[in-house]
């Protein structure tokens, strides 16, 4: 696995550079990341181009026999760009703009996506073809301004493109109507011009489903968008993006389709910064975010690399009033969690960064050196590891050898479950407690406890084809139409030895949010149970000693093994059902409960 880092040229002395590489260098550090927050140290105005200091720093890498990321500079237009284009910015539900530190443009917006495709355009044609230049990174962690509190966006210019893809989508507007339930309080419309406009898409669920799946549909275009004109100015440079996993329900909030941004690309690079001092969580945690985006470059970018393009280099220098990385850590636990990252199929691990900023917003932000450039305990850890040339591959292939299991990552159940369930928030753990969390990172916990290799896959590959694997797990699943049930049904029939685990809510809706009727439900007639009434309210489960308070009734109709019980009003009812060889299911969301230290031992096999 090869390291890198992040640098900031535009931010340090260009005395310190030279000194500063040779420190990466003899840490064993060859790639560096630069640019993504760097718009005006290169445009300072619209008209006026500045390259001498980039020129220089990169003729210097190329001295010191290193090579360099360049990022485009989206996340973050400089003061110049709103001036011109002031009603660039995303638009909130409440009709207030955005005034968010980064990711606050509407590049729906005709003129200021120019602007910006032109700066693009003018950055890859200069340096497309600079042996420096290994690869590059387009915008930052994409996502609608990293703010849960508001839903964006709403801007003029985005709504008309978003009706566009409305009319691209369904084809008419009986069609719209039919598919988002319209005749329900009277929500028909007669004019594509009326969507999103006269009603908020929270007044309609198959409105909301839309909406969301639009703002994930735009972002990811936002950034195929830039990949073309890079394709068009380099020629061998490696194009990706580094895509935060950010978790549940944060990924839905700020608009996050991770496979519909990494879609084609050369490489798909995510962030990942935990370090809450609950050690085993943590770790567990790395493991989780690793397998679900490596699983997006297996989902659709098949020959790319998979890599960490942030992680955290050091302990904050000064006290952040954040969640991740905030632990003031050892040098031991950044050697682990870059054995993690090699364990689970990373090629490259970039450390951010390499010296904390003096000033500005990340002040003092996690990095391997001191603020002075100094080496500091992690940056001798570092220089350690990198000379332990067997250390990540021996991690690699134990982890490949492993048999796969598949979870399924349902981004349309996900979405659902957004419109009718209210987030929580983060236990003092650092985990969220929120139970679409719990629910797929209990999967995969159990899953990993159990010596499998995981792959996550989507609702798309239940139309194109599953991988073959020896177990297919479906605990947050409700969103199934009668196609992608048939595909798990065949999927367990091809070989019998195959197991398929089901969660409660498994294919009772279809992609629009609206229950499937009985003849469309070739799952459950195929499973020989019926899905009754959900209990989410007061009322509790009682299985092995634990409670649930959320629990289906299910009731029997064909040859199936209860195998574990439960209490509910003095009533005995099934809990976990076998449904033939190797076909199991789950009144409950068996897989919420289980811990950084339990799983393997929690369901029977």
């Amino acid at each position: 696995m090869k390291l890198g880092t992040a640098y900031y040229p535009d931010y340090f002395p260009s005395t310190d550079w030279s000194r500063d590489l040779d420190r990466m260098k003899a840490a064993g550090i060859n790639r560096v990341r630069i640019l993504e927050f760097a718009w005006c140290w290169y445009q300072p105005e619209p008209d006026q181009w500045s390259w001498d200091g980039l020129d220089r720093f990169l003729d210097l890498v190329l001295e010191k026999e290193m090579d360099v990321c360049l990022s485009t500079p989206t996340a973050t237009p400089p003061p110049w760009f709103f001036e011109k284009y002031p009603d660039a910015r995303l638009m909130s539900d409440q009709g207030e703009v955005c005034w968010a530190h980064r990711h606050m443009t509407c590049w729906n917006h005709p003129q200021a996506w120019e602007e910006a495709a032109r700066t693009i355009h003018t950055l890859a044609q200069r340096y497309g073809s600079h042996p420096a230049v290994w690869g590059w990174q387009i915008d930052n962690e994409p996502n609608y301004a990293e703010d849960p509190s508001a839903f964006y966006d709403f801007n003029p210019h985005a709504l008309r493109d978003a009706q566009q893809w409305l009319r691209n989508r369904y084809g008419s507007l009986d069609a719209l109507n039919e598919a988002w339930y319209g005749a329900f309080w009277s929500q028909r419309y007669n004019r594509w011009e009326q969507i999103w406009r006269t009603h908020h898409p929270k007044s309609n669920p198959g409105a909301f489903l839309s909406f969301l799946e639009w703002r994930e549909a735009n972002i990811g275009q936002f950034v195929q968008n830039q990949a073309a004109i890079l394709r068009k100015e380099t020629k061998s440079q490696r194009i990706g993006v580094n895509i935060p996993e950010t978790g549940l329900p944060f990924s839905i909030q700020i608009g996050q389709d991770y496979w519909a941004q990494a879609r084609g690309l050369d490489w798909v690079g995510t962030d990942l910064y935990t370090a809450t001092g609950h050690r085993e969580n943590d770790y567990q945690a790395l493991r989780y975010s690793c397998d679900l985006m490596r699983s997006v470059r297996d989902g659709v970018t098949p020959g790319g690399e998979f890599l960490i393009s942030e992680t955290q280099a050091g302990p904050h220098v000064r006290a952040w009033k954040c969640t991740f990385a905030g632990e003031n850590w050892e040098p031991d636990f950044l050697r682990e969690s870059l054995r993690i990252y090699a364990e689970r199929g990373a090629s490259q691990s970039w450390l951010f960064m390499w010296r904390p900023t003096a000033g500005g917003r990340e002040i003092g932000m996690n990095g391997l050196q001191t603020f002075e450039g100094e080496d500091s305990g992690r940056t001798e850890e570092v220089r350690r590891i990198s000379a332990e040339k067997d250390i990540f591959s021996q991690a690699t292939h134990s982890y490949q050898t492993r048999p796969v299991a598949l979870i399924h990552y349902s981004q349309n159940s996900l979405r659902y479950l957004h419109y009718f369930e209210v987030a929580d928030a983060s236990s003092p753990t650092g985990l969220s407690t929120d139970r679409r969390a719990l629910v797929l990172r209990g999967a995969h916990h159990w899953l990993d406890s159990l010596g499998y290799q995981i792959r996550f896959v989507t609702d798309a590959e239940f139309v194109s084809g599953l991988p073959s694997a020896e177990m297919l797990v479906m605990p947050l699943s409700p969103l199934l139409d009668g196609q992608a049930q048939q595909m798990a049904i065949n999927w367990q029939q091809d070989k019998p030895n195959h197991q398929l685990w089901l969660g409660p809510d498994t294919g009772l809706l279809d992609y629009h949010g609206q229950w499937l009727a009985q003849k469309d439900r070739p799952l459950w007639s195929w499973l020989g149970v019926e899905p009754g009434p959900l209990i989410d309210l007061k009322e509790e489960l009682e299985i092995e000693n634990e409670r649930h308070k959320r629990f289906r009734l299910l009731e029997i109709t064909g040859k199936v093994k209860v195998l574990i019980s439960g209490k509910w009003r003095e009533q005995v009812i099934p809990g976990q059902i076998r449904c033939g060889n190797g076909i199991f299911i789950h009144a409950y969301d068996w897989t919420a409960s289980f811990g950084a230290s339990q799983g393997s031992q929690a369901i029977p096999t």
